[in-house]
């Protein structure tokens, strides 16, 4: 008697689990096609932060929080290295208030506190001066990430289609060799 085994891939993230842990290059390889893919997306975003000069003359100055997170000042920025494009294989997990963690397979984020900062100020309180200046200038909240993608999504979507195709279509030919 045989023993027949078939067994399909129907998550992205369980494909990625999968490869890592079957094909670990091949899994590498996946992370370094993405960031190709984000390459210009992470260019734009980039050129949408202001790095000759802080956003706002205040942010020229020194800030530490009460838990000492330097925030400022902004000659502390360094969005070509705080920019990356990210590939998650992680589980989602529901958190203990009501929201599910490690949502996202693929994605880009800026790291660092002047990023929440520069970023998103105005989101949680938009009537805020520092806020209202920043928007005035660089427009509203996810100033850079956003609009980059925005820019790009049409070339981004095709590409990481594709990207998923290849994904799902390895990960299911290394589960059939099982």
């Amino acid at each position: 008697m045989t023993n027949e085994f078939n067994m399909e891939v129907v998550g992205v993230k369980d494909a990625l689990k999968i490869l890592n842990s079957m094909d670990k290059s091949l899994r590498r390889e996946i992370t370094s096609d993405f960031k190709k893919i984000m390459e210009t997306t992470i260019k734009d975003a980039i050129e949408l932060i202001p790095t000759d000069k802080p956003p706002l003359s205040g942010m020229g100055r020194v800030w530490i929080t009460k838990s000492k997170t330097e925030m400022l000042p902004w000659s502390n920025v360094k969005p070509a290295r705080q920019i990356k494009a990210w590939t998650s294989g992680k589980a989602i997990k529901d958190t203990s208030y009501g929201f599910k963690k490690n949502v996202g397979v693929f994605g880009m984020k800026w790291s660092g506190p002047q990023a929440r900062l520069f970023h998103m100020a105005g989101k949680a309180k938009p009537g805020s001066p520092m806020a209202q200046a920043l928007t005035e200038k660089y427009g509203s909240p996810s100033r850079a990430m956003w609009r980059a993608y925005e820019r790009n999504k049409d070339e981004v979507e095709g590409q990481v289609e594709s990207l998923v195709n290849k994904v799902m279509r390895e990960a299911n030919r290394l589960i059939g060799n099982i």
